[in-house]
């Protein structure tokens, strides 16, 4: 037995203790690589809602769809009718009366833009607060016509 090799039990315990860190980094590389092809690396870095808002600019909000909630104030928003065109109508003015803030369900958001100073919603918001636009009031809540129901003279035919 001269010629015989002898590893110490603690060489072996390495080298097994090694491996088994190794699989594991590998298998872990692996994992984190597939969930970034899955979500898209751009949506893992993307940056959240309320570091794109900008506070300063006002917003369209678009689709009002929870436990969390929005709370909108200086709401406007657009009528549009055959007789007068395109309103712009500052939210309040309606029959009900509401005051602000507006509450919405974080849910029912679709989405939200930032508008530029130059467009035309937000030149008509700044003519309205600078007087140079009449309020527009928002178009008076029609009542929809009752239908009164009568009996038919004629028996149905299921009858």
């Amino acid at each position: 037995m001269k010629d015989a090799i002898v590893i110490p039990v603690s060489a072996l315990r390495r080298i097994f203790v090694m491996l088994v860190v190794l699989i594991v980094l590998i298998v872990l590389v692996l994992i984190v690589r597939t969930q970034l092809f899955r979500a898209g690396v751009a949506t893992l870095f993307a940056p959240g809602a309320a570091e794109v808002i900008d506070r300063g600019a006002y917003q369209a909000v678009f689709q009002p769809q929870g436990d969390e909630w929005f709370l909108l104030t200086d709401v406007f928003y657009l009528s549009a009718s055959d007789e007068s065109g395109t309103q712009l109508i500052k939210r309040g003015t309606e029959a009900q009366g509401p005051k602000e803030p507006m509450i919405i369900p974080r849910d029912q958001i679709l989405f939200i833009e930032n508008l530029r100073d130059d467009g035309d919603i937000v030149t008509l918001i700044k003519k309205f607060k600078s007087g140079q636009v009449p309020a527009a009031t928002a178009p008076p809540a029609t009542v929809a016509p009752t239908a009164t129901v009568r009996p038919s003279a004629s028996p149905s035919p299921t009858r």
